[in-house]
């Protein structure tokens, strides 16, 4: 009985010691340079890339000798523009803080799940490399996507959706959020997208959307001091009545989340503003 408590108690502590959390990072910039060395058969490596996240723009800095997962995992990014960086527990508050972070290479892994084997390098990427570029598959079905160039304003908006106890889904580029919602458009509860929207005009991008799931709630944002603008987009979006153009999605915000997103499948949408007038006529 005491040897198997001081096994169990053994396999907790090696579970605490190997726990790391997921960071979500986008791509921006790789930088790889071979250089040969007189005294080794394999040449040294620098390979970084830059990208953004939750914490801020990252150098990630990649070591490590597994070259076959290296040369797998740029396969990858060069496709998939959005992956995992595995960030052990005592290093988190050191990634958070620093502009560039070194990090063995096979702690990089794609959002999707797919799993690098020997042998198996790039067969299985052909077959899905079109309908899985830039996709996020994402857990449980409370995600609120929020697209946004805007850091600051996205975190704002963040805030305010993770209060509510929704899961924010944020996306720098339309085609990437738009192959996400196309291959799981179960999972989200609403859409907020601003006019900027890099990638596609943001018409085409609430179209296509509408095209998966009519229903599905969408905020267009449309600039502050910008009544052109607004008028712009409620005369494209008068068709559609899930879509609401606004002035400022932050005004207001989470009465509007309340008002737009259905609390239960079967249950009518609650009456208000934003739910029972045209699209753009929402407070903002």
């Amino acid at each position: 009985m005491k040897r198997i408590l001081i096994l169990i108690i053994a396999g907790m502590l090696a579970a605490s010691v190997s726990q790391a959390r997921d960071f979500i990072v986008e791509f921006e910039e790789e930088n790889y340079k071979e250089t040969d060395v007189d005294y080794s058969r394999t040449p040294m490596i620098y390979h970084s890339i830059q990208v953004r996240s939750d914490a801020g723009p990252k150098l990630l800095i990649l070591t490590g000798e597994d070259q076959a997962y290296r040369r797998w995992l740029r396969q990858y990014i060069a496709q998939d523009k959005s992956f995992m960086v595995k960030v052990p527990d005592n290093e988190n508050d050191l990634f958070i803080s620093s502009k560039a972070f070194e990090i063995d290479v096979t702690l990089v892994h794609p959002f999707s799940g797919e799993k690098w084997a020997p042998g198996e390098l790039g067969k299985s990427r052909k077959k899905t490399a079109k309908s899985m570029t830039g996709v996020r598959m994402l857990h449980g079905d409370r995600h609120i996507m929020i697209l946004d160039t805007n850091t600051k304003r996205s975190r704002l908006i963040t805030s305010v959706v993770n209060r509510m106890g929704y899961t924010a889904m944020v996306s720098h580029n339309g085609e990437q959020a738009l192959n996400t919602f196309k291959n799981q458009p179960e999972k989200f509860k609403l859409i907020i997208a601003n006019h900027q929207m890099p990638g596609m005009p943001v018409e085409d991008f609430v179209n296509k959307l509408l095209k998966v799931d009519h229903q599905i709630p969408v905020i267009v944002e449309t600039g502050y001091n910008n009544p052109a603008n607004k008028k712009y987009y409620i005369s494209k979006f008068s068709g559609a009545g899930s879509v609401t153009v606004t002035s400022v999605a932050l005004d207001n915000l989470q009465n509007t989340i309340k008002q737009l997103v259905k609390t239960e499948p079967d249950k009518p949408m609650k009456s208000g503003p934003a739910a029972t007038n045209p699209p753009g006529n929402a407070n903002g």
